[in-house]
């Protein structure tokens, strides 16, 4: 009774998410394999997709989607890692203050970050204007994939950080310093320790910012422009300015089933080996 009564207290949640979320989303992934209107009505097809792959302009804006996810992923781990670091490290009073710090962006909307990002990084920004004034050259780093990464480095940058500092501060450290006693140097502690500890952490944060990065779309618009386009602006043209419903549908569920084969692919990696011990 008990189990019954969990099921009916949860339909009404599963009904909401099956019919405002799970039902659109099927029928918009119906209409990518079937045509939807014409003579041959309710009749599976592959014409879109075969259309999309012979593009080379398509393929080199797959390409251009991951690269950029990737390269921000990597940026963010390599510069949340110390931060998270050096927050084990502190009182909790200060720990707490530092992490409000690093909540308080993710409370921000992401049009607002990125436009502050287009004053600083325009032809006409803070930093050209700078350069300028010492007889440098301005830099490009605006409308290009320069510009992408670091506005999304910076709009994900707490998630990672985040994750790696929740993972990070429960190495305890008994083990670091009976490493420390038997020899090990720092960098073999770092090695040999905290970053196999830290595998979980360095996984749920990769996947977040590179999911996220692959899907985002306020910021490759206002930072990348048309030379950087991304295929979740992609969509957002074909739905919206060309209403090409079909072909939105075909390029979102590539970029589903690309994100999530990434995903998995990142996670059987980070599982092998020495690391498959600490996910056990």
């Amino acid at each position: 009774m008990g189990k019954l009564a969990s099921y009916l207290l949860s339909a009404p949640v599963f009904l909401f998410i099956g019919v405002l979320f799970l039902l659109p989303v099927g029928l918009l992934v119906w209409s990518s394999f079937f045509h939807v209107e014409g003579p041959h009505a309710g009749s599976f097809t592959l014409d879109v997709y075969i259309k999309f792959f012979d593009d080379p302009y398509n393929i080199s804006m797959v390409w251009r989607t991951a690269k950029l996810s990737a390269i921000t992923t990597l940026v963010s781990l390599v510069l949340a890692f110390p931060v998270a670091l050096h927050l084990r490290q502190m009182g909790p009073r200060m720990r707490s203050l530092i992490t409000l710090m690093l909540i308080s962006p993710l409370l921000t909307s992401v049009v607002v970050r990125t436009l502050s990002w287009v004053i600083l990084l325009g032809p006409k920004g803070v930093i050209n204007s700078a350069l300028l004034s010492l007889n440098l050259s301005p830099v490009s780093l605006i409308y290009n994939d320069w510009g992408v990464v670091i506005g999304l480095t910076h709009v994900f940058f707490g998630y990672m950080a985040l994750s790696l500092m929740t993972t990070i501060s429960k190495i305890d450290d008994n083990l670091l310093l009976a490493a420390s006693n038997l020899g090990a140097s720092r960098w073999v502690i770092l090695k040999e320790i905290i970053i196999p500890m830290s595998l979980p952490g360095i996984l749920a944060g990769c996947v977040l910012v590179f999911g996220m990065s692959a899907s985002t779309y306020a910021t490759p618009a206002l930072l990348g422009g048309t030379s950087s386009k991304l295929m979740a602006t992609e969509i957002y043209d074909l739905t919206v300015n060309y209403l090409e419903f079909r072909e939105a549908a075909a390029v979102a569920l590539l970029l589903f089933i690309g994100v999530a084969t990434i995903s998995f692919l990142f996670n059987r990696w980070l599982e092998h080996g020495r690391g498959k011990v600490v996910f056990q």
